[in-house]
């Protein structure tokens, strides 16, 4: 009885092999099924694909070759492996068949921004905040009913943005589209299209949309870079920010020259109507013999070597305003040259720009001469993580009077946890304006982290 009962084990547990097995081999795809109907051959792989074809007649994804049958036939097969396996049935050569290439989908995060790579694109996501607390005599001197001398403090969001970028189609083309929602009226920043014709060299490209353009290296690094918790009062006056337009660039000589030649309406970002048809034109050179001087005015791509970069810059611009009941009309030629440089060794950076414009008013038919300089400096003092900072710069509205300089000095304190992608600012700033014998104080507290 015993040895009976271990037959019947043995029996059994051999079946179970030998089913587990078949159906292993059928998932593997070792089905195949062979009719003729209609003159054709149909071959599956696909057993359940078989039953719909023998219920219905019809196969809903299907491989045809004409002719490829042993005696001529037309072959459908239900996929590359049923055909394959019909070859090997009727010792016919098979096909070549190129593996699969599969779409590619990465996505990553790293120093605030995601990523998604794919065959066909990219896309690059990354989001700004700048949480600001601002303690001003400036802010209070201009309120209504409220002394000069006092001090009028405030949170603020200075900037939300969200920045999409990436390429398309194909890495040459690439583009730029970022939105600042704390401006609640005027949110598109930047919109555009940049095309490298020299098939990744960057020795000649052409960029279209609404960006900023190539005029004044204050201006042209992100706010999220920079030193202080703003810009200085001379950039503000002097540089255009963003239009909209054309311009060709490039960076040839493995990037040691950096040019720019741009047109544009002329009237600031989102505004496409130019009435007075007369476009702004701006061109900006850079050298910079050591390496790349990144946009960014804390140091911290230098190692052993030092960074330097000079460039001269000049823009054009015909200011037409119309009159209205309060106001008289304006039309003014201005012309501005700029040279600025910039130095950075071992945590220390050094920044220097100056500014001339002259201009031309042709409705009273006066020339003026304006100019302005600014001069920044700054060092970590423990590592990268820590930084001082100070800036000085001056405006002269009019170089032919006396008494009316604009002047400003400023420290700053700055800790960064990693580098400008989460950093703690504070900045102490005095303006003088000499024509109106004025002095204004302002502390400022940013916390900026980008995700």
């Amino acid at each position: 009885m015993n040895r009976l009962l271990q037959i019947t084990a043995l029996l059994m547990i051999s079946f179970l092999f030998v089913f587990l097995g078949t159906q292993k081999a059928d998932a593997q795809g070792f089905s195949y099924a062979e009719e003729t109907r209609d003159g054709r051959i149909y071959v599956f792989n696909n057993m359940k694909i078989y039953q719909e074809w023998k219920a219905s007649g019809e196969i809903v994804k299907s491989i045809t070759r004409i002719g490829a049958g042993a005696n001529g036939e037309t072959i459908v097969a239900d996929s590359i492996e049923a055909l394959q396996l019909y070859y090997f049935k009727h010792n016919l050569p098979g096909e070549v068949v190129e593996p699969e290439k599969k779409p590619i989908m990465k996505v990553s995060w790293k120093d605030g921004k995601t990523t998604i790579d794919t065959d066909i694109a990219q896309l690059i996501i990354s989001n700004r905040i700048q949480f600001r607390w601002t303690d001003s005599e400036i802010l209070a001197s201009i309120l209504p009913g409220v002394n000069t001398d006092d001090h009028t403090s405030t949170f603020r969001l200075r900037r939300g943005k969200t920045k999409f970028e990436g390429w398309f189609y194909n890495k040459n083309l690439t583009y730029e589209l970022q939105l600042n929602w704390a401006d609640v009226i005027n949110a598109l920043e930047d919109a555009n299209m940049n095309i490298d014709l020299t098939n990744g060299k960057k020795l000649f490209m052409i960029k279209g949309g609404q960006y900023k353009v190539p005029f004044g290296r204050q201006e042209l690094t992100s706010s999220g870079n920079q030193q202080f918790v703003d810009r200085s009062a001379v950039s503000n006056l002097f540089a255009r920010g963003r239009d909209l337009g054309v311009q060709i660039w490039g960076n040839p000589m493995g990037g040691k020259i950096d040019w720019r030649l741009g047109i544009f309406n002329g009237n600031g970002r989102n505004i496409s109507l130019d009435l007075d048809g007369d476009y702004q034109f701006d061109a900006r050179v850079t050298f910079q013999p050591w390496g790349d001087v990144k946009y960014s005015e804390s140091d911290f791509e230098s190692t052993d070597k030092p960074l330097l970069a000079v460039a001269v810059q000049y823009d054009a611009f015909r200011q037409s305003v119309a009159s209205t009941s309060t106001t008289s009309a304006i039309l003014r030629d201005l012309d501005t040259y700029g040279f600025d440089v910039v130095f950075k060794f071992k945590g220390f950076s050094a920044y220097y720009e100056n500014f001339q414009r002259t201009s031309d008013d042709k409705i009273v038919n006066t020339e003026t001469d304006v100019n302005g300089w600014v001069f920044q400096g700054g060092y970590f003092i423990y590592k990268r993580k820590f930084e001082v900072a100070g800036r000085v710069d001056r405006i002269d509205p009019n170089e032919s009077t006396d008494d009316d300089l604009l002047k400003e000095w400023a420290v700053a304190f700055n800790y960064f946890y990693n580098k400008h992608n989460l950093k703690l600012q504070g900045d102490y700033r005095r303006i003088e304006n000499e024509a109106k014998n004025t002095e204004f104080d302002e502390f400022r507290v940013q916390l900026q982290f980008i995700f």
